[in-house]
């Protein structure tokens, strides 16, 4: 049904529904002017960033710092200077051809451009009236600085009758002028709306990644295809020339500083070594850890064999002392064997000789003849010794009784080591302060060595890391002079046909935009709408039965059969009113209804006059009480309003002729129908017989029914006796307004007395709503109109009869 509800919606607007998106297209229509052909056209540049350059291929791929590069170029794209550079270079082809040619610029664009170019600017274009195509140095030196086969493949699509030299020259003038100053009229022309030369315009080439590849695309929309196509042409070369020199000069920097790094850390390397050099040039040292250790392990070794000939002299002299004792001699020999001991000096002297021959490092034939020549001397006075001590002591047995000889064989072998291990002791002395020397030589040479081998490490480790940054450097300016030179996949191609205009899409977009406009604010509208409109949404606002509902009565209600439906809800109205009455057994034999409404103009009075006038026309006897008012005139609307007219909308105007609206006193007769008068008995009235006695009113009938109309609830009081006495009590309201919170209050006070007796009737009701009580309203309809409605119901299948 919310479907049907809002069909119907936009069939009671179909005219504002149909007529606003036309209104909206029509303005489109006028505001946008006839769009002149355009033309497109579009390269593709490969850069490499996305794979990188065989250096970078052992590198981990990093994904930010791929979109970072192309963020990068993309920038450089649309950098102003890369479009200063364009338009200016496509100014100076266009001022350097000699007439009009439709591969670069149509012949009504170049007599445009002659007309409003100035004369002095001529001055600055170079012309020498050379049309070959023979690169000069200044053309050779233009292509190396693009330096690659990319600017070739655009160099082809250069026109032919343009000396390429005289096109160089020209653009560097052209630039020196634009920014000599901001009055010339290159600057103007670049910085003001022109359709081509104008950084605006060329600002207007898109430039945007493929997806996730290597390649970036640039369009270019323009009113021209050569200018079109050429301008994307050169637009590639400026930027393949521009992207290589910011890379090429950004890396070639670091490469030179690494290599002024370099330099100094190499002559601090040098002077570290040199320092430790000198030093063990100074200090004698040829390996100063293995000479170290030597020197310890020798002195160690010296030390030990000391210790073991002093410990053996100890040893020899103490045997030596205890032979002497048991010879008894010992005062004896020192006394009269000077001889004997003059020997023994000298053979000790001879020992000692050749202990001192014998630790010589570095034998040699002089030292081996005297060590011979020693130890025969020393063979000789042992002999000597031995013969004098022989005829010293001419007795054979010792004072024990030992055999001399023994004795003194003992007591001689140990004179002879005792001197020996003396001799040793004494050289190994000298030998120990030569070593103390050395370890005063050796102790602070070691710090020393230490530190310089500091220095030495830190310069190497320096030098090391510096020439391992300029490896680096040079990788990566290797891979930016790959990286860098960006190549035309996909040179630009001259568009043939221009490119479809968007007028027509504008045109049915605002036309629909214009329907769902209207239809929003249809629908906004409906949905904001808190008027009581009709029974269901009354009975929810009200929270009371409903007892029926009076149409709105139209002066020209069309096709619709309006009388009818009048009369049917008016007949409904009365039948529910009766069931109220049999259904809520009353002990009163003449059932008394109450009818009120919180404001006034409500239609209490019509609604009063027609139940009661149908009640009569059923056979019932009615009684009709009123109170006195002062009836104030009517604002009759005249014509049929031309907005409503021109919207297709119902003629809202009311027919005020009509018999439904006509005052009670004009079809009632005067028995029936009374007036009383609002006074203090007023409020004091039990019933409708107070009310008559008060107001002096007799009457010749017992009525069935008395229908009293109460003033509005909001000004005026109530009698509460009556009301609480009557067996019905019917608000009437209007479906056209808002019921507010005064009402609610009104009606909430009388509840507690009129109870469940209360009912409402709301009056006025649009005849759509009506729909609601009594279906399909009686109407002229086509089989066609029938069908499209039952359609739009989902009623395929239904008949209006079997």
């Amino acid at each position: 049904m919310k479907i049907v509800g809002l069909i119907r919606l936009m069939i009671k607007h179909w005219v504002l529904l149909l007529v606003a998106p036309l209104l909206l297209a029509g303005l489109v229509i006028m505001l946008t002017k006839e769009p002149k052909l355009s033309y497109t056209s579009s390269t593709v540049l490969y850069t490499g960033l996305a794979t990188g350059s065989s250096i970078e291929m052992e590198k981990t791929f990093n994904y930010f710092a791929t979109n970072t590069a192309f963020d990068n170029l993309i920038n450089i794209i649309k950098s102003r200077e890369t479009q200063e550079e364009v338009a200016i270079r496509l100014l100076s082809q266009h001022l350097l051809l000699p007439k009009a040619d439709p591969k670069y610029i149509s012949p009504k664009l170049y007599a445009e451009l002659k007309k409003k170019i100035p004369a002095y600017l001529y001055a600055y274009v170079v012309n020498n009236k050379n049309t070959g195509r023979v690169p000069t140095d200044s053309t050779q030196n233009s292509i190396d600085d693009s330096s690659s086969a990319d600017t070739r493949d655009t160099a082809s699509l250069f026109p032919a009758a343009v000396d390429h030299a005289d096109y160089e020259k020209t653009v560097a003038q052209l630039t020196a002028l634009m920014k000599s100053s901001d009055t010339n009229y290159v600057y103007k022309l670049l910085n003001y709306a022109d359709e081509h030369y104008s950084i605006k315009a060329i600002s207007t080439i898109k430039a945007e990644r493929i997806a996730n590849s290597d390649l970036i695309k640039l369009t270019y929309e323009v009113n021209d295809p050569g200018i079109c196509q050429q301008t994307l042409a050169i637009f590639n070369e400026v930027c393949i020339k521009n992207y290589k020199h910011i890379k090429e000069n950004r890396s070639d920097a670091v490469v030179k500083y690494f290599e002024s790094q370099l330099s100094q850390a190499n002559v601090q390397l040098k002077i570290a070594e040199d320092k430790l050099l000198g030093f063990n040039k100074s200090n004698n040292i040829i390996n100063y850890y293995e000479q170290s250790k030597a020197v310890a392990v020798v002195k160690e070794d010296m030390e030990v064999d000391y210790n073991n000939k002093k410990a053996q002299l100890a040893g020899t002299e103490a045997a030596t002392k205890r032979l002497e004792e048991k010879l008894n001699i010992q005062q004896l020999v020192q006394l009269k064997s000077n001889a004997v001991l003059e020997k023994r000096k000298q053979l000790g002297d001879i020992n000692f000789e050749i202990a001192t021959v014998e630790s010589d490092a570095v034998p040699d034939d002089n030292n081996t003849k005297k060590l011979t020549a020693l130890k025969n001397q020393s063979e000789n006075l042992k002999n000597d010794i031995k013969k004098s001590v022989g005829e010293l002591y001419s007795y054979q047995n010792s004072v024990e009784g030992l055999p001399v000889g023994t004795v003194l064989n003992n007591w001689i072998a140990n004179v002879i080591e005792s001197e020996n291990l003396k001799a040793k002791i004494k050289v190994m002395d000298q030998r120990n302060k030569d070593f103390q020397q050395q370890y005063a030589i050796y102790a602070p040479a070691g710090a020393n060595i230490k530190r310089i081998e500091r220095e030495i490490s830190v310069s190497e480790q320096g030098y090391l890391e510096i020439l391992h940054g300029l490896n680096l450097a040079k990788l990566k300016l290797q891979d930016n002079e790959l990286t860098s030179n960006l190549k035309a996949v996909d040179p630009p191609y001259f568009p043939l046909q221009p490119i479809a205009t968007k007028r027509a899409v504008l045109v049915i977009a605002a036309a629909f935009l214009g329907f769902i406009l209207v239809l929003g604010i249809i629908l906004t509208m409906e949905y904001l709408d808190d008027t009581l409109k009709n029974l269901k949404r009354a009975a929810k606002t009200l929270q009371l039965p409903a007892a029926g509902m009076l149409p709105k009565i139209l002066l020209n209600p069309g096709s619709i059969n309006l009388p009818f439906i009048q009369n049917r809800l008016l007949e409904i109205s009365t039948q529910n009113i009766e069931q109220f009455l049999s259904t809520h057994n009353s002990a009163n034999a003449v059932k008394t209804i109450l009818l009120l409404s919180t404001m006034e103009k409500e239609g209490k009075s019509v609604v009063a006059g027609n139940v009661a006038k149908k009640l009569i026309e059923e056979g019932k006897k009615v009684l009709l009480l009123t109170y006195t008012k002062k009836q104030q005139p009517l604002k009759l609307q005249r014509k049929f309003p031309l907005l409503n007219r021109l919207l297709g909308y119902q003629d809202p105007r009311i027919d005020f002729n009509n018999s439904f609206l006509a005052d009670p006193s004009d079809y009632l007769q005067a028995s029936e129908y009374f007036t009383y008068n609002i006074n203090e008995q007023f409020y004091k009235a039990k019933d409708y017989t107070t009310i008559l006695q008060e107001n002096n009113i007799t009457i010749d009938f017992v009525p069935d029914y008395v229908l009293i109309e109460l003033p509005a609830l909001i000004y005026n009081n109530y009698p509460a006796d009556l009301v609480a006495a009557a067996d019905m009590s019917i608000v009437v309201c209007r479906s056209n307004r808002l019921w507010s919170e005064a009402d609610q209050a009104a009606l909430n006070n009388l509840l507690p007395l009129a109870g469940t007796k209360m009912n409402f009737i709301i009056n006025g009701v649009e005849l759509k709503e009506v729909e609601s009580v009594l279906g399909d309203l009686p109407k002229k309809s086509s089989t066609f109109r029938k069908k499209i409605k039952n359609f739009f119901r989902f009623q395929f299948f239904s008949k209006n009869q079997i």
